[in-house]
């Protein structure tokens, strides 16, 4: 029986790769089942397909994570399910007391193995400050302690709490990633054997398509890893101004506003009088000291007013 030549090969497997990759693309969470062992290649006329229970061993050795269970680097949030918990509350406190209220939010966190995410309080120009937003992570093994501990800082006005399952979003990363490593696996292997440049490019195309692929469904993974053993809390603190005060049934009747208009106008007319007073009194002080010296004069001294005769 003839062997296929060594480039034909290289060219038919190159193929039959693109048509996986196309396949992988569209997969769901019910590709995850092991028994699948072989996946048909590109050429659906009666093209070849690759055989991954058959293959090379030192091709298929070399993709490592594609034969072993897959491990998390990190411990789920609930046992083998992967929930991502959010909570989101308002709490009221004590005007004045904003900046303690924040500290034990963060010491709350810090106690729990958790840390601040961010927060955002208030502006440079406040003169003090009332109100601001805390976001903290803290495990999900203690998310719930640690929530009931933030809510008594203050009143709590409000609270949201979400839950999101990605459980089967995870497992199906997980598969597609073990797909991904054994077909680079494989275009490694191929781009060993390849004896021109022209199959070593086309090659090289197919492997940067596999390891970008890779690279993003791993980031995916460190990314749900990350919120599910993480669950994030938001604090917003804020105070309540202080109600107005309600006028009395003497305000609210107008006679105190009657009274009030009154005694204004009374204040008005004695500063009134006091000005005119204070413009007249330098003249009646001046004919009461020209009247006094007129008296101090002798009678023969004194000028008479005589009238005049008529002729």
């Amino acid at each position: 029986m003839k062997t296929m030549p060594v480039r034909p090969a290289l060219l038919v497997g190159i193929l039959g790769l693109g048509g996986l990759l196309a396949a992988c693309g569209t997969s769901t969470a019910t590709s995850a089942a092991p028994a699948a062992h072989s996946i048909s290649g590109g050429l659906a006329q009666g093209g070849g397909s690759i055989d991954y229970a058959n293959a090379d061993k030192s091709v298929l050795g070399s993709a490592g994570p594609a034969n072993q269970p897959a491990t998390d680097a990190v411990l789920t949030a609930q046992g083998n399910q992967k929930v991502i918990q959010d909570a989101s509350l308002g709490i009221r406190i004590k005007s004045g007391s904003f900046w303690d209220s924040y500290n034990q939010a963060v010491t709350i966190a810090a106690r729990f193995n958790g840390y601040l995410v961010s927060s955002q309080v208030g502006d440079a120009t406040a003169s003090e400050t009332d109100a601001g937003t805390v976001v903290v992570a803290v495990p999900a093994s203690s998310y719930s302690d640690a929530l009931a501990a933030i809510r008594q800082l203050g009143t709590p006005t409000q609270l949201q709490v979400t839950s999101q399952d990605v459980s089967g979003e995870y497992v199906d990363l997980q598969s597609r990633l073990k797909n991904q490593q054994a077909q680079q696996a494989i275009l490694l292997d191929l781009m060993r054997r390849a004896q021109n440049i022209p199959d070593s490019i086309a090659v090289q195309n197919q492997l940067s398509t596999v390891t970008g692929q890779i690279e993003q469904i791993e980031g995916r993974i460190r990314f749900l890893d990350q919120r599910t053993t993480f669950s994030t809390i938001t604090v917003h603190f804020f105070t309540v101004a202080a109600a107005p005060v309600q006028p009395s049934l003497w305000d609210r009747s107008g006679l105190g506003q009657s009274f009030a208009t009154a005694g204004q106008t009374f204040v008005a007319v004695i500063g009134g009088m006091l000005v005119v007073t204070g413009f007249v009194l330098p003249f009646i002080l001046l004919l009461l000291l020209a009247f006094g010296v007129w008296r101090l004069l002798p009678v023969s001294l004194r000028p008479v007013l005589r009238r005049p005769t008529s002729s």
